[in-house]
C-alpha cells in the first residue's frame, strides 16, 4: 500500500519539500492517512487530495482534503 498527496487542481503528487512531480510512482510515499493529513496541514496546502493505492491498480481511493472555512461566533451561536 502506497499513500501519497496530490494536488487536486494541478494534478500533480508531493515528492518532498517544494518539490512536485506527475507520476505518483515517483511522490513520496507517506505510509499513513494520518501522516499525509498532518503533512498537508503543516505546509498549509489547500486543494489536495490522498490517494491510496494498493497492488492492484484498478484499486485506488481518493480522499479529498480541503480546507475548512472559520466559522464566526456569531454562525455558531445560530446553529446551537
Amino acid at each position: 500500500m502506497r499513500v501519497v498527496l496530490k494536488h487536486a487542481e494541478l494534478g500533480l503528487y508531493y515528492a518532498g519539500h517544494k518539490h512536485w512531480v506527475g507520476d505518483p510512482d515517483s511522490a513520496l510515499d507517506l505510509a499513513t492517512i494520518e501522516r499525509a493529513t498532518e503533512l498537508s496541514r503543516d505546509e498549509s496546502f489547500g486543494e489536495m487530495d490522498i490517494v491510496v493505492t494498493y497492488d492492484d491498480p484498478v484499486c485506488e481511493l481518493v480522499l479529498p482534503l480541503r480546507r475548512s472555512e472559520e466559522a464566526d461566533d456569531e454562525s455558531l451561536r445560530d446553529a446551537v
